[in-house]
């Protein structure tokens, strides 16, 4: 283990430094596409930096579920199902909200390309330990939302909703990133098939311990936890990339 461990971290590095590069080559080369791929760049990166928080939750609902409200597999099945479709739900209005945005800003779309950019700075930044606290510190976790009664697997359905509420909330950065970028597209199917995309993104791995075993989906968390600063701080090189190539972009935008 102790062998492996220092070529890991450089490699994760040179693989986010060469994501970095070709996301801010992408965004240079097709300006007119810029806040589509910038957010599903983030999109990408806000899943690999909470799928932990996510697949913890769904260890703990698989595990919950099986002990007090399933008896058979396919309870099991239907109560992720459930849960995952919440999950999705909570967001289709706010998908609806900012595809109406990306129709009303039209040639001010620049607008929302530059708060993208700004925000996908912080992120990055952050990611990478460069920002002190502020809304990145860490959350209290998805336990807390049973400890405290918030959210009950004997109702999935309500839980999913639940569950997506308290994750736009605490990882609220990445999804007003998302947000915003998605407003500044230009069309709606679009800016609203971006936000349920990170949604349907977010639900997958509720889903995950009824389609691979909680057994091995207990591996593959483990496996996710080992590599998780890694991917953390990987994020945060190509974020930060992201942000110094959609700045220009935004600006030749306004001035066009």
């Amino acid at each position: 283990m102790s062998a492996r461990t220092p070529t890991r971290l450089p490699l994760a590095a040179l693989v986010a430094a060469a994501a970095g590069v070709a996301a801010a080559w992408g965004v240079l080369v097709v300006p007119g596409h810029a806040a589509v791929l910038a957010a599903a760049i983030l999109l990408v990166g806000g899943f690999l930096v909470m799928a932990p928080c996510a697949m913890q939750m769904a260890l703990t609902m698989s595990v919950v579920v099986e002990r007090t409200h399933a008896r058979t597999d396919r309870d099991i099945a239907r109560t992720a199902g459930r849960f995952a479709l919440g999950y999705v739900g909570f967001y289709v209005p706010f998908a609806a909200a900012l595809g109406g945005l990306a129709l009303a800003l039209g040639d001010a779309a620049w607008i929302a390309v530059m708060a993208g950019a700004l925000v996908a700075l912080v992120l990055g930044l952050a990611a990478l330990g460069r920002l002190p606290g502020g809304p990145l510190t860490r959350c209290r976790g998805p336990l807390w939302l049973l400890r405290t009664g918030r959210a009950s697997f004997g109702h999935p359905l309500r839980a999913g909703v639940a569950f997506a509420q308290y994750c736009a909330t605490c990882c609220g950065p990445y999804v007003f990133g998302l947000a915003v970028l998605a407003g500044g597209t230009r069309s709606f199917l679009t800016g609203a098939g971006l936000v349920l995309a990170y949604a349907t993104m977010m639900a997958l791995p509720f889903v995950g311990p009824v389609l691979v075993g909680p057994q091995r989906y207990r591996s593959l968390n483990d496996a996710v936890g080992r590599v998780g600063p890694a991917l953390e701080r990987s994020t945060g090189m190509v974020l930060v990339g992201l942000s110094l190539a959609l700045i220009p972009t935004a600006i030749a935008q306004a001035v066009a």
